[in-house]
């Protein structure tokens, strides 16, 4: 124990010494610092540093639950700590002040003080020294000399507590400007922690801006897959529906922002441009690759069906209903309840599939799933991770 005590000790001189003669910056050593307060926000800084890196798309629930937590948590320290680096430069502020007071009110007596002495000088030179002092002078009785030497004494008495008073003056008002210089110091480099602090607060509201953004992007592709199922497993849709809506709400308290997409319809497949292969609707110019799946599937013992192309018809209405009338332009998490935009989902395109097997939705677990996982990328399709049944042409 004693020769812990002795090593933290030679730590914290050695640091102390760095620190005082520049070799490490102050902000190395906070860096550095063993303080858990310290070391919590720095650990709370690299996870969200981490959270705004996270895939918003392709992340599980629970892992985009954790990042929102995560930016907002920090965010929220960030807002706390702005706000007390203000207070405390508003305080060093006012003490600079107070400082600056100080020293002008002693220099003002400094100033009266000189004042005083020149015209006491003046009007001793004038007048001349005064008739008794003459007397005594002159005078060579020893009761005289005696008052002579009194009287000394007390012109020169006067003179020498006019000279303290003025030189102690003096000490004060240097002491008061070196106060007031290291207050201002000190004023100038709290306004600089508020200027660091409202830019790391800044830097964080915009992750926080662009991760409710792609949460929003997520929204409309969840809730538009969710539509795409509900003919196949209502249950499941359902569900994915309503964590959704948790996460919009969670978006909604936001402030407003643009969509995330250009407005105006987006360019769905019509029926020209769509081919039945085994009983799933797709684009024609996947229709190809499809078939080939399909049969390879076949051949391994795997019948897979599924939900492909559907139509935009619906979701028109429902956001007409849902949305006040904004069809393409209010984000999904501003409309009650949450509605995916028309053209979100790649079934729309008839460049998605929902896959079933043994008339169930494909899960993570099933050996279908397995396979597609091993064989789907050779036939151009790919899976969005947090939904083991959706395959696009693009993952998403």
């Amino acid at each position: 124990m004693c020769t812990r005590r002795v090593r933290g000790l030679v730590t914290a001189i050695i640091a102390t010494f760095l620190l005082a003669t520049g070799v490490v910056s102050p902000a190395y050593a906070a860096e550095r610092s063993s303080d858990p307060g310290a070391r919590r926000k720095e650990v709370q800084a690299q996870r969200a540093q981490k959270a705004a890196e996270v895939d918003v798309l392709k992340a599980s629930d629970s892992e985009l639950e954790q990042a929102l937590d995560a930016i907002e948590s920090n965010l929220r320290r960030q807002e706390a700590a702005a706000a007390s680096a203000a207070q405390a430069a508003e305080a060093a502020a006012a003490s600079a002040a107070r400082a600056r007071e100080a020293e002008r009110a002693t220099a003002a007596k400094l100033g009266r003080l000189r004042g005083a002495m020149r015209r006491e000088a003046v009007d001793a030179y004038v007048r001349g020294p005064s008739d008794e002092v003459v007397t005594a002078f002159k005078s060579s009785s020893l009761p005289e000399m005696v008052a002579k030497q009194q009287l000394m004494r007390a012109a020169m008495g006067a003179g020498a507590d006019r000279a303290d008073e003025l030189r102690a003056t003096r000490e004060d008002l240097a002491i008061q400007r070196a106060a007031a210089d290291k207050a201002e110091q000190q004023a100038a480099a709290r306004r600089r922690e508020v200027d660091n602090r409202l830019g790391e607060l800044t830097q964080s509201q915009a992750k926080q801006e662009e991760m409710a953004g792609s949460v929003e992007d997520r929204l409309e592709k969840a809730l538009a897959e969710a539509d795409s199922l509900a003919a196949i497993d209502g249950q499941l849709a359902a569900e994915i529906a309503r964590r959704q809506a948790a996460l919009a709400a969670r978006v909604a308290v936001r402030a407003p922002r643009r969509p995330s997409r250009p407005s105006g319809p987006t360019v769905r497949a019509g029926p020209g441009n769509l081919t039945t292969v085994r009983g799933i609707v797709v684009a024609s110019e996947i229709a190809g690759q499809v078939e080939s799946l399909l049969a390879a599937a076949q051949a391994d013992g795997f019948s897979l069906n599924g939900g492909g192309y559907r139509s935009s018809d619906g979701q028109v209405a429902a956001r007409r209903a849902n949305c006040g009338g904004d069809v393409y332009n209010k984000p999904a998490s501003q409309c009650r309840p949450p509605t995916a935009r028309p053209g979100q989902s790649m079934h729309e395109r008839g460049l998605a599939i929902d896959f079933t097997w043994n008339g169930r939705l494909i899960s993570s677990g099933n050996p279908a799933f397995q396979w597609l996982r091993g064989n789907a990328s050779r036939f151009g399709l790919y899976n969005l991770p947090r939904e083991p049944w959706h395959w696009s042409t693009n993952g998403n």
